[in-house]
């Protein structure tokens, strides 16, 4: 994320809203100019020109910032105002996609995880095609859309993630032997994330690989988080498959 810029103490003299506003749950997305126009008047139609970029992105920071604080209204109207002032500010896109995901508005997320990815964001390429995978089954589209994301990666997090869902989209098109090149592909480059081991476990399951594939269930089972709506059900897959194990003996 980028630093706060310089614009820092005019931004935060801004009046901050009320208690009872940060407390309602983020509106669908719709498009306002205003606060843009008077950001405008206020530094300068030359002045905002020149800074529009760093401006954005101090809004999207910010918005950053409540959402770890779980601030969810005020998250959405920092992304909301970052792109109303910069709407190619592609972080902005791909973290308001995040924002909608989460809490399950997941027409906004596809919409801004598709514009983000067309401005070149490899993150973005990689969680649309998760949802083509969880939500629309389409898993053609989601191997289309991860290697382009793979062609244009150059981050270890993120070239894990893409060969991670890559695996994923190959093992719900039977597919084991490709989404086990991934799998290991992935977890060779971030072996602390366990969402490798799940898809794995399930590969060789498929594969009808069953010892191998216990070993990988008890990895998943030992640091799957069931916070996270994918790890969730892993867990509950791995706990069904070792227990059809236990009772064979």
């Amino acid at each position: 994320m980028l630093k706060t810029t310089s614009l820092a103490n005019f931004f935060n003299a801004i009046k901050q809203p009320t208690k009872e506003a940060t407390q309602q749950p983020p509106k669908k997305e719709h498009s306002s100019k205003w606060p843009a126009l008077l950001l405008m008047l206020a530094v300068g139609i030359g002045g905002w020109q020149l800074g529009l970029p760093k401006i954005a992105s101090f809004f999207n920071d910010r918005g950053f910032e409540n959402h770890k604080a779980n601030r969810l209204a005020e998250t959405h109207k920092s992304y909301q105002l970052a792109l109303s002032i910069d709407p190619d500010n592609r972080t902005a896109l791909y973290n308001l996609a995040w924002l909608c995901e989460e809490v399950q508005d997941l027409q906004c997320a596809r919409g801004k995880y598709l514009q983000a990815a067309k401005l070149g964001l490899p993150a973005a390429y990689s969680n649309l095609a998760r949802l083509y995978i969880i939500e629309n089954k389409n898993y053609s589209a989601a191997v289309h859309l991860l290697l382009q994301g793979l062609k244009l990666a150059k981050d270890d997090r993120v070239k894990y993630s893409l060969r991670k869902n890559l695996g994923w989209a190959r093992l719900e098109q039977g597919r084991y032997s490709e989404a086990l090149q991934h799998l290991n592909a992935a977890i060779k480059l971030d072996s602390e994330r366990v969402a490798g081991y799940c898809l794995k476990a399930q590969v060789l399951d498929g594969m009808k690989k069953t010892k191998e594939a216990q070993a990988q269930w008890k990895i998943c089972l030992k640091y799957a988080d069931s916070q996270d709506f994918d790890e969730d059900i892993w867990i509950g897959m791995g706990r069904q498959r070792l227990q059809q194990e236990k009772t064979k003996k």
